[in-house]
């Protein structure tokens, strides 16, 4: 069971380039919301940023190519904006204006601050500018002449026609800017317009300063000569052309697709609602602060990670997958069904384990989904299941039709062969020390299973010790688990991610009917609540997230006040310390708790919790921006531990976005832990 992370995000933090809490931000304010009409200001404030950037792909766009192409650390960059400036344009030029600052905030830690920007402005042959400006003429890194240039943008007439000139915008900044020949500098162009160029072959005897300047391989062979890389971003339109705007769209695309594919760059079209609305949502997430780390490269990995093929560590080899006990053909992960509130009972157990790993139930449902596609018969599909997860053993069963008794096993990795079958009550409290046990009593040739059911031994009583006066209020304890873990799999916006949590919501507050004291149900309620508020507070929504706030304190203050009735040691001491931290705000006794949950004797997804916490706190994180705890080096130590020892956690994926993990090279591209876990709104 994990905490806090049904949607798995740290609260977001802008840094400067020292280490230490100089570097965090104090405030996360929430973002101005960007007009349905006007999406360029979420473009600008969202597209090169790990954090904020739309995880989903949509009309075949991968958002995060954008965040790819801004990756390469060592190069310093040049960058010409070129963007249409007439009428249609004003609500995106205002978007501009707003915006770019924070766009080239975001590249410059690509870079190493050496980013060098210029800005060209196209119109067409009837504007009162003329045809092409060029505001910033030379490529400058000076933050104060860059906003200067910006905030001089003013749409004009487009006149004669709604087709412009960006043939003759992209002409004048490929050889008219002061482009550097120096190969170790990357040079971008970055497009912004409406329109498509006229037709090379248009021709207007009433107005013949309407033509095509210059034909698009022309602009291609260019641009690669000099070794410059043409970005894309094909805009919304004024409503009052909103007709000539979809009349010229396939134009549009067309011309733009073919820079951009031409030069090795990237596209990203706003015509498309998907995409639009994509980028909008983005950009009404609150502002996030960073913290600036050192980079982080496999040596780093190396030195902490754990070799479980050592004897001392023998244990920690033990990797489980525990799966709901029906038929395979028509299994269910609906968390209501007995089947599956059985698999959570044994998972739960299991995993408080020390020197256990489960397998996440989105991971399970995932590989079962392939499996099942591929028409194999039970046994080939729990040996394909254990590889494909990497587990050792699998444990499935299944239960009576009276639903009274439950038949379960561990089947091995190796061969499919089930260990030793046993079969008992289906609202048994011990059900998972008894399949372990029975399992490496009877099998001795079981190292593992033995190995496990010797851990399991020194924590008998914790484990077997029921946790719910009753098998009904279990159930919905169960239930509300499942729900919440089968979160993980959704982003915290997710219409299902919010599905999962009302459902551990009802079934924790079912809990509570029946047992007002739970402090299970009580600290389940809380970790909904503050999933709640992340998800309107991501949205844009701080009244309602404040609300869910305020309940999460409650509950998780209910839960800590009961805490001496759960059995199990190490959920005590989370629930402790996330009481001193989110509800009495003390770092000092929280962070010692968080820390124990770091040893090595405990249970191995608490060892993750206490280092995820951890990483956050230490990076200012969890409102600590202003606290004394805030080191730069702990955040770095403990983000570490996560990717060495938990590499295919959802932990270490987030991490590996936020700090863009390279596989290749195997090191951070971009070393600034975002801050996305909010207190207070």
């Amino acid at each position: 069971m994990r905490r806090f992370l049904a949607v798995l995000l740290m609260l977001p933090l802008a840094l400067p380039p020292m280490l230490g809490q100089d570097n965090i931000e104090t405030e996360s304010k929430p973002r101005r919301e960007v007009a349905a009409d006007a999406p360029v200001s979420s473009v600008l404030n969202t597209i090169f940023s790990p954090a904020r950037a739309p995880r989903r792909k949509t009309m075949g766009l991968l958002q995060r190519s954008f965040l790819d192409l801004a990756d390469q650390v060592d190069q310093a960059l040049e960058l010409a904006v070129v963007v249409d400036g007439t009428d249609s344009m004003a609500e995106e030029l205002a978007g501009v204006r707003e915006s770019v600052d924070a766009m080239l905030d975001d590249l410059r830690r690509y870079r190493n601050n050496e980013v060098r920007v210029a800005l060209v402005v196209y119109r067409d042959a009837g504007s009162p500018s003329g045809e092409v400006s060029i505001p910033l003429a030379t490529f400058s890194s000076d933050p104060k002449t860059i906003s200067k240039a910006v905030k001089s943008l003013t749409a004009e007439t487009g006149a004669p026609y709604f087709h412009e000139l960006p043939d003759l915008g992209l002409h004048e900044a490929l050889n008219k800017l002061p482009w550097t020949e120096d190969d170790q500098v990357a040079k971008w162009i970055l497009l912004f317009g409406d329109a498509p160029p006229y037709a090379e072959s248009y021709k207007d005897a009433k107005t013949p300063e309407a033509y095509r300047r210059y034909a698009t391989p022309i602009l291609v062979g260019i641009a690669k000569q000099k070794g410059i890389r043409i970005n894309c971003v094909l805009c919304t339109s004024s409503e009052n052309v909103v007709d000539p705007y979809r009349q010229a769209i396939d134009e549009t695309r067309s011309f733009m697709s073919a820079l951009s594919s031409g030069t090795d760059g990237l596209m990203l079209d706003l015509s498309y609602d998907d995409i639009r609305n994509a980028m909008i949502e983005a950009g009404r997430q609150p502002e996030v602060g960073l913290a600036q780390l050192e980079p982080i490269s496999e040596i780093d990995l190396a030195a902490v990670r754990r070799d479980s093929t050592r004897p001392e560590n023998a244990s920690s080899t033990v990797k489980l997958a525990v799966i709901p006990h029906m038929p395979l053909n028509r299994i269910s992960f609906d968390p209501q069904q007995p089947e599956v509130r059985f698999a959570t009972a044994i998972r739960s157990t299991l995993a408080k384990v020390p020197g256990v790993r489960m397998a996440s139930p989105r991971e399970i449902k995932e590989q079962l989904r392939r499996l099942r596609a591929q028409g194999m018969d039970d046994r080939q599909a729990i040996r394909g299941l254990a590889a494909m997860l990497g587990v050792d053993y699998v444990v499935w069963g299944s239960l009576a039709p009276d639903l009274a008794t439950v038949q379960t096993a561990a089947y091995r990795r190796s061969d499919g062969q089930q260990v030793i079958p046993v079969k008992l009550s289906r609202n048994s409290s011990d059900a998972a020390y008894a399949l372990i046990r029975a399992s490496s009593t009877s099998a001795p040739q079981e190292r593992a299973l033995q190995g496990l059911f010797s851990s399991m031994q020194a924590l008998q009583t914790q484990l077997t010790q029921p946790l719910a006066q009753s098998p009904a209020t279990h159930d919905q304890l169960m239930t509300a688990i499942e729900s919440l873990e089968q979160s993980l799999a959704f982003e915290a916006g997710d219409d299902e991610a919010a599905a999962m949590l009302a459902q551990a919501d009802a079934a924790s507050g079912n809990a509570l009917t029946a047992e007002p004291r739970n402090a299970l149900a009580h600290w389940l309620q809380s970790n909904v609540a503050y999933n709640l508020a992340l998800r309107d507070f991501r949205k844009g929504n701080p009244a309602a997230a404040e609300k869910h706030l305020a309940g999460m304190r409650r509950s998780l203050t209910q839960a800590a006040e009961n805490a001496k009735s759960i059995p199990v040691d190490s959920l005590r001491t989370e629930i402790e310390a996330d009481y001193y931290l989110l509800v009495r705000r003390e770092a000092e006794p929280a962070i010692e708790r968080y820390k124990r949950m770091c040893e090595l004797n405990q249970p191995l997804d608490s060892q993750l919790r206490g280092h995820w916490m951890l990483s956050g706190i230490f990076a200012g994180d969890w409102g600590m921006s202003q606290s004394p705890q805030v080191d730069a080096d702990q955040a770095r130590y403990h983000i570490v531990e996560i990717l060495a020892n938990w590499p295919d956690s959802p932990e270490a994926k987030r991490l590996k976005e936020w700090l863009r993990w390279d596989e290749t090279k195997r090191e951070t591209e971009f070393n600034y832990l975002p801050a996305i876990h909010v207190i207070e709104t």
